[in-house]
């Protein structure tokens, strides 16, 4: 909602003024985003993210890197200090250090998508819920029950079972994980918001049910849902990972974390080293994802004791 300005009420100077302060004072504060500015890990997180998601995303124009697919040198070679053998070969002689940079661009863009798809679906679900209710409310809060009861790796098993193993199943598998999370934060949020003086005003002045949504109740619940997203994500990485391990993720020839742990465990005896990169990807990954997270929900907490 805009602010109002004392000359737009049509009041006396004193009584606009002070009915201005008033209406101003009761309006929520939109919440801003800042950057970590004290812990060493935090900034370890936003950093490693940032390095991982230019990297990946422009992994062919790294000067010398040559492609997850090609040999470079011997099978199993141990890391030295080059490039590409950071890490070492793989048991096929190809670049361990590409083929984890490869297989962070899919996995990335795979749970990227499924997550737009869970907020998007999980948000207009949860609005819908908490400004209804009845009903509405019912249905959404069955779906969300159900899906939080069964495990997830079974859901995307089965569906999987149905309609082959592929990138889009893989997206829309994981993207209906979490739906019944994001839904019922945004219930919640709308049902907190439903009574706040701002809403009752624009209800009063003949606001739509849409404007209320998406004009005043909306803007309020983007920072907790977004909170909520690194943490998520990390989830769906370690869920992709596993299925990868099991041979139900990616399909090959294309590189993910969890297939090359799954190819190098019959000789993990003898090339322990093998694992190392794309188990060290996960754990930093997971970790920088789930500290940007608490980062957030801290500044969003102390953001709201403000108001």
């Amino acid at each position: 909602m805009s602010r109002l300005q004392p000359t737009e009420t049509g009041l006396v100077p004193g009584e606009a003024v002070a009915l201005a302060e008033t209406l101003n004072a009761a309006m929520p504060k939109t919440a801003r985003f800042r950057m970590p500015s004290g812990h060493p890990m935090e900034w370890f997180a936003f950093v490693f993210l940032t390095v991982l998601i230019i990297s990946s995303v422009f992994v062919e124009f790294i000067p010398g890197l040559v492609r997850a697919s090609f040999p470079y040198g011997d099978f199993s070679q141990g890391p030295e200090w080059s490039l590409n053998g950071l890490f070492g070969t793989d048991a096929l002689g190809r670049s361990i250090l590409s083929r984890v940079l490869y297989g962070a661009r899919t996995t990335l863009a795979i749970v990227s998508v499924a997550t737009l798809i869970s907020l998007v679906i999980g948000m207009t679900l949860g609005m819908l819920a908490g400004f209804y209710r009845g009903p509405v409310e019912r249905i959404v809060d069955l779906y969300a029950n159900s899906m939080a009861s069964l495990p997830p790796i079974l859901v995307i098993l089965a569906l999987i079972s149905v309609t082959g193993n592929s990138v889009f199943t893989m997206m829309l598998a994981l993207g209906l994980l979490d739906i019944g999370t994001y839904a019922r934060i945004a219930k919640g949020g709308v049902i907190a918001q439903n009574d706040r003086d701002y809403v009752l005003a624009a209800r009063a002045m003949g606001a739509s049910d849409m404007r209320l949504l998406l004009r005043e109740i909306l803007p309020n619940l983007v920072p907790a849902l977004t909170a909520i997203v690194p943490p998520l994500m990390a989830g769906l990485i370690i869920t992709e990972g596993s299925l990868s391990f099991l041979g139900y993720g990616i399909p090959a020839p294309a590189p993910s974390w969890g297939g090359m742990i799954a190819s190098s465990t019959d000789l993990l005896s003898r090339f322990p080293l093998l694992i190392f990169g794309p188990i060290v990807a996960i754990v930093l990954t997971v970790y920088s994802l789930n500290t940007v997270g608490d980062c957030l929900a801290r500044r969003m907490n102390h953001r709201g004791r403000e108001l």
